[in-house]
């Protein structure tokens, strides 16, 4: 199928997502029966129907995810950029790999694990279900070198120089995909590309800076980035400068970086996703009808469905409505 076809399809699915005002509207929900009867109408009633108990309720929504994401691969066919969008997805692997890790690690059970992971084997070469089964980090490493998804060194002593690795691997493999998309987009979506690496770069100075990471280990957690500031330099930084000097010299970021200097790391996280997603909704006039939107698009998609799950569990467990809404991305 042609690359404009995508991109036709691409805005027609995006036409299905909950808009901001709606968003909002669902987070002052007072019930999760009443936000179900809310859905009723959108993409989303058939899947909560039956759904009766929180995990069914989430389970409903991740499988529309998952349909989206499965739609949009099936359309992108052989087209021009299928590579990248492929790379660009194993994110969703890396981050399993991770939380599933940390959870085990942890002591948390099985059940509870899978509860928080996005189950997508379709682009995955890592079992989830052999991670799951890990006694402790040298298993995990065994079976992540087996697939051979990843290259990663001969030691690593800790989950967080793992995690470090599988990311390095992933932007490497992500921004060496990019250069097989369009000439027209290439420019924006290493950008976008090297927006991401940048706010997770500054995680790791500031984590060493506030003295919670080792600056060596900082270094070895340093991803290289072809479309921002270089390993080279943020090694230099992480000498002598502390956290106030990140906040003077990277202003566009500061929200996001007071919230790491805090220890607020999960509002952190949302901040970084708001970034992201600003950095993208700039563009999407001028992108209009270019590939851009495709990928400006799974933003969206990622957004809408980590917003949805957030209201979920608020309603749950009865969050006030200010809370709720510091932890939206959409807000």
């Amino acid at each position: 199928m042609s690359l404009t076809y995508l991109i036709c399809r691409a805005h027609g699915y995006a036409s299905r997502l909950l808009g901001r005002e709606l968003i909002l509207e669902l987070a002052s929900t007072q019930s999760l029966q009443q936000l179900v009867e809310r859905l009723a109408a959108t993409e989303y009633g058939e899947k909560l129907k039956t759904a009766r108990t929180l995990m069914e309720m989430e389970n409903a929504i991740t499988e529309v995810l998952l349909n989206r994401l499965r739609s949009l691969l099936k359309v992108a066919g052989e087209s021009r950029g299928v590579d990248f969008l492929k790379s660009y997805l194993r994110r969703y692997e890396v981050q399993n790999i991770i939380w599933a890790l940390r959870m085990r690690l942890g002591k948390a059970s099985k059940e509870e694990v899978s509860k928080l992971l996005i189950p997508v084997e379709e682009i995955s070469d890592v079992k989830i279900e052999d991670i799951l089964e890990a006694e402790d980090l040298t298993q995990a490493l065994e079976i992540i070198k087996r697939s051979k998804a990843y290259r990663l060194p001969k030691t690593i002593n800790s989950l967080l120089e793992l995690e470090a690795e599988l990311w390095k691997n992933y932007y490497s493999r992500v921004f060496e995909r990019a250069s097989r998309v369009p000439a027209g987009d290439r420019v924006e979506i290493r950008k976008l590309l090297g927006l991401e690496v940048e706010l997770i770069n500054l995680r790791t100075c500031i984590l060493s800076a506030i003295k919670r990471l080792d600056r060596s280990i900082a270094e070895r957690m340093l991803i290289e980035n072809p479309a921002g500031t270089s390993r080279r330099k943020l090694r230099h930084f992480l000498e002598s400068y502390d956290e106030k000097f990140y906040l003077e010299h990277f202003p566009a970021y500061r929200s996001y970086l007071e919230k790491l200097i805090s220890s607020e790391e999960p509002f952190a996280e949302i901040e970084r996703l708001r970034i992201l997603k600003r950095f993208a909704d700039k563009r999407r006039i001028p992108r209009f009808i270019s590939f851009f939107y495709v990928i400006k698009y799974l933003l969206d998609l990622e957004a809408e469905y980590r917003d949805l799950r957030a209201i979920l569990i608020s309603i749950h467990h009865n969050i006030p409505n200010d809370i709720r809404l510091r932890l939206l991305i959409n807000s």
